[in-house]
């Protein structure tokens, strides 16, 4: 029963929802319900201006690895490089977004967005410079409630323009783990302690991990630290946004 409750509970039965709607209606804002223009993907260019973006890719990456190396000194010996493109906050028309894309069922969006994402990258972290996309791995049960990883198809989007694999089969997320919102630093990495494994021999020696969103960064650094273990050589990062203290 336990199971069953895990898996099927309201909140999967308001994504289907969302998801039929999105089947129906594919051609409207996310945020705003507007319809959109002929090259407009997910959301308008109206709500697109209220997203708080950075204007460098460099001074993003600096942001985001302080904001790591602020809670977890051991970042900055996981993570050779990291960029973001946004910075989030609650009730912000980019929460809308990402609320899209984790519970709703929009991958398209997350593709879109993850093109957007590897052209922001590229002049940070350069193609040649990786061998991989890893998208950071959902648990098994989490994927049944959600059909699938946001992470995945960001990584998808930015493959297209990095022309690199997107590998899934490297690492796995072996413990089921309660969502991180509201959790203090240090129950954020107790919440992650050995939640992630590598599930292949041979690995890939520079891997891109690529997630939607940081906010201290225990998802990403347990994560790197169990590829690091495995023998990986260099772990960089690609988020979609860092969350900011309101």
């Amino acid at each position: 029963m336990e199971l069953r409750h895990c898996v099927f509970n309201d909140s999967f039965y308001l994504t289907m929802s969302a998801r039929l709607f999105h089947f129906l209606f594919p051609a409207v804002c996310v945020v705003c319900g507007k319809l959109l223009m002929p090259r407009e993907q997910g959301c308008c260019g109206d709500c697109r201006e209220g997203f708080d973006g950075f204007t460098d890719a460099r001074a993003a990456g600096y942001m985001l690895m302080h904001s790591i190396r602020s809670h977890f000194v051991m970042g900055d010996t996981l993570l050779s490089q990291a960029s973001c493109h946004y910075r989030y906050s609650r009730h912000s028309p980019l929460q809308k977004v990402l609320h899209a894309m984790k519970y709703e069922g929009n991958y398209t969006l997350c593709r879109a967005f993850g093109r957007e994402l590897g052209e922001w990258l590229s002049d940070v972290i350069p193609p040649e410079s990786i061998d991989a996309l890893v998208p950071v791995p959902l648990h098994r049960l989490k994927l049944i409630e959600r059909s699938f990883n946001q992470a995945e198809k960001i990584a998808e989007g930015i493959a297209e323009t990095f022309r690199k694999p997107v590998r899934t089969d490297l690492i796995e997320r072996c413990r089921y783990t309660e969502t991180q919102t509201g959790l203090s630093v240090s129950e954020r990495r107790e919440n992650l302690d050995a939640a992630f494994r590598t599930t292949a021999e041979a690995m890939p020696e520079r891997i891109l991990l690529v997630d939607d969103v940081v906010t201290t960064g225990a998802t990403v650094v347990a994560a790197a630290g169990a590829l690091k273990k495995a023998g990986v050589l260099a772990v960089s990062l690609a988020a979609l946004a860092l969350t900011v203290k309101e």
